[in-house]
């Protein structure tokens, strides 16, 4: 790409923005959100690229690298006696996965064992006692997944929840938005071993956008009596959209900048547990 061309790519992207801003500014029902933004903008650099998915070297290396792992800490998992102690350290494990995060801008992903470490040893800020205890009472749960690598260990939340009678479904992208896991890849994680069904989006968007979302997709989360909703991009979206879902969402994620510390009160670089109940 030469100097002519880099120019007019960022001037198509500050149009993007610009387009963004003045939408939000003119409609006040437009969803105006930061992940909105980012789905317009990866979808743009997508056609740039000519690639359609520019992390999947990435993504695969990351699963592969987590699966190295993924049945030592199942173990450690599965050590403990009771099923809530099981299922609160499969949620430890599977926030503290999101720390494999190569899509934020000066964000250094630590090495899987640092990730194993910190999980049995860091504080959880929020509701962690409290997702513990609605996962407990839900008989059909589904989980938005967020990066890949990650993905593996959110595989925990269903080997523990799933020994308890619970149907457990994944949700994962129709296509590439960043190094989030998507139905091309989720084979490498071999999340289809974990939960009871793994299903897309129908899109690549960076969330579950209501206007994008498949049907099939759609119907399980009417289903489900609890929606986990794994990663940043899920919680900016999601908070905006769940009076419309009307069911009550368990955010696990970190907090890896300072909006989302401030709207979670979860310090920034922390794992935390936000629990929004049904409207």
């Amino acid at each position: 790409m030469n100097d002519n061309e880099k120019i007019a790519v960022m001037s198509n992207v500050i149009g993007i923005v610009k387009d963004f801003i003045d939408e939000c500014s003119k409609n006040a029902a437009y969803p105006c959100v930061p992940t909105i933004l980012a789905t317009k903008l990866f979808r743009y650099m997508k056609r740039v690229l000519s690639n359609d998915d520019p992390y999947l070297d990435e993504k695969i290396a990351s699963h592969r690298e987590a699966l190295r792992f993924y049945d030592s800490i199942k173990k450690i998992v599965f050590s403990e006696t009771g099923f809530d102690k099981r299922l609160e350290k499969a949620i430890r494990f599977s926030i503290l996965g999101n720390l494999l995060d190569i899509g934020v801008l000066n964000y250094t992903p630590p090495k899987v064992e640092e990730v194993v470490e910190k999980a049995l040893k860091m504080d959880i800020y929020g509701d962690l006692n409290k997702a513990v205890n609605i996962l407990l009472n839900s008989r059909t749960i589904v989980v938005i997944l967020d990066n890949s690598g990650e993905a593996v260990f959110d595989r925990l939340l269903a080997d523990v929840l799933r020994e308890n009678g619970t149907k457990v479904y994944a949700i994962v992208k129709g296509g590439s938005f960043q190094n989030d896991v998507t139905i091309k890849d989720a084979f490498v994680a071999e999340l289809d071993k974990s939960f009871d069904a793994v299903l897309d989006t129908g899109t690549d968007a960076s969330s579950i956008f209501l206007d994008e979302l498949g049907e099939r997709t759609r119907k399980a989360i009417e289903g489900a009596d609890v929606i986990v909703a794994k990663g940043m991009a899920n919680y900016e979206y999601i908070t905006e959209v769940e009076r419309v879902l009307g069911k009550t969402v368990i955010y696990l994620l970190v907090a890896k900048c300072m909006p989302i510390s401030i709207d979670t009160g979860i310090p920034l670089g922390k794992a935390g547990v936000i629990v929004h109940e049904a409207w």
